[in-house]
């Protein structure tokens, strides 16, 4: 018995040991500055001077509320209306696994329908429009980035481990802009899309296109950061899948392919199911880097044109280094935490009861 209790101490001197090191940084660099940012978030914390107001709650309100507030069921339909088809498949699925958690995401999304109607009456403004203007522009950023980056991760992973020659090559060299700093891979996009002398622009030249300005065209400046961004990080997910797919079991295609299983069914029934681990991580992530998109933004286009591209983070750090309002910028960010860790909260748990 003796032995044994001896045993336990030197094994959890020792995991303390190793796990010790990372907790210290852990709570160093994560926790206090989030708390940190959770405190200042109270008060009226100028950035320069030792002004340190207490407030409450009022950075909360200036940032989600607004003058003359109303309910209406049209404010923002064509969003709500999305979010209501989510919680009918949410509901259907809960019904058939009876899930506690899917219950809770429907509730929850049913609450954010509800929340979405308020808007100023006509004479009413919001407090804080440009918190308004980024978040959508984040929503619109991260809806139109996250499937286009997974489906050509997914697609290229797909046809670089395919038994081609050569699939290596390609591997690394899809991987490569991945690992550019971000000045670096902006800089490249910013000469390609550039009217004047930019590569796109000779390309649609010759068949007859006039030169458009790409990032100061309100209608084009979002989708070509969405365009860089993938370029630039689609590599990290056709990692993540070919290493998913080394994973799927060989002799599934082979048992598919003798049953007279073509190359979709393939890739439904096999390939798919054996990579929802990895898509579920890979959604998670993509989703959390759409919600914190900052460096290209602010490098290409500095929210512009006419805040045409200006985005949460963007506004955060405006609001709290420009505007030096760090009590206001500490609510946005402890706001865009709750919203992610939210989102990741919910896609890991479902995985987890999928499994």
């Amino acid at each position: 018995m003796r032995r044994a209790r001896t045993i336990g101490r030197t094994g959890l001197g020792t995991a303390t040991l190793f796990v010790g090191p990372f907790l210290l940084a852990y709570a160093v660099f994560v926790l206090y500055p989030l708390v940190q940012a959770l405190q200042m978030s109270f008060y009226d914390w100028d950035l320069l001077g030792m002004a340190r107001e207490w407030v409450g709650g009022e950075n909360y309100v200036h940032m989600l509320w607004g003058t003359e507030m109303q309910w209406d069921l049209d404010n923002l339909w064509q969003a709500r209306l999305v979010i209501v088809a989510a919680i009918a498949l949410i509901a259907w699925r809960a019904v058939r696994s009876r899930s506690p958690l899917q219950w809770a995401a429907g509730a929850a999304l049913l609450l954010l329908v509800m929340v979405l109607g308020f808007h100023p009456g006509p004479d009413g403004i919001w407090y804080d429009p440009l918190f308004w203007t980024s978040l959508e522009h984040t929503l619109q950023f991260t809806l139109m980035s996250t499937p286009l980056i997974i489906g050509l991760g997914l697609a290229m992973a797909l046809a670089v481990n395919s038994r081609h020659r050569g699939g290596r090559f390609y591997q690394v060299a899809f991987f490569v802009p991945y690992v550019l700093p971000i000045s670096v891979a902006t800089l490249v996009w910013t000469n390609i899309l550039s009217p004047g002398r930019g590569i796109l622009a000779e390309f649609l030249a010759n068949f007859g296109v006039e030169p458009i300005s790409w990032l100061g065209d309100q209608r084009f400046a979002l989708a070509a950061i969405v365009a860089m961004t993938a370029w630039w990080t689609v590599g990290f997910n056709l990692v993540m899948f070919s290493a998913g797919l080394q994973d799927v079991d060989p002799t599934l295609y082979e048992a598919a392919m003798l049953d007279g299983a073509g190359a979709w069914q393939r890739f439904a029934h096999v390939t798919l199911p054996g990579l929802r681990h990895v898509l579920a991580l890979v959604t998670v992530m993509q989703v959390i880097v759409g919600f914190a998109v900052f460096g290209q933004v602010n490098i290409m286009t500095s929210g512009g044109p006419g805040n045409a591209t200006r985005t949460l983070v963007l506004h955060l750090y405006e609001t709290g280094f420009t505007q030096k309002h760090l009590g206001a910028a500490a609510a946005m960010a402890i706001f865009l935490f709750v919203v992610m860790f939210v989102i990741a909260l919910v896609q890991l748990r479902l995985m987890r009861e999928e499994k």
